[in-house]
């Protein structure tokens, strides 16, 4: 997530973001904001245990419908791979596709 320089709204990936009412929207698109899902989205360094299967499960379409996940947040890019943490312990997990994901650590 981070601020867009040209008009201050909120992003994640190529798409708009905004809270309200303890829901996330993702260009519109409703989601509950949990706790872990809260973590995922504004930590670089969520917590191993904070986020459940299911909730990363869950996640999976927020960067699927954003591109968060891809190179300029293009659709038809690879994976934006790195050896952050969040990337490590969760994004890769949801990736693991691997024509996609250039290496996996598996926690």
């Amino acid at each position: 997530m981070y601020q867009d320089d040209t008009n201050g709204s909120f992003k994640i990936g190529s798409s708009n973001f905004k809270y309200k009412d303890n829901h996330v929207f993702v260009d519109g698109r409703k989601y509950k904001a949990t706790r872990d899902q809260w973590e995922l989205l504004t930590t670089t360094k969520p917590y191993k245990n904070a986020v459940n299967f299911q909730d990363r499960q869950e996640n999976k379409q927020i960067p699927l419908q954003s591109n968060a996940h891809r190179v300029n947040y293009s659709p038809g890019s690879k994976i934006e791979a790195n050896k952050g943490l969040k990337y490590t312990r969760f994004i890769s997990q949801l990736f693991i596709d691997k024509k996609e994901v250039p290496w996996v650590l598996l926690h």
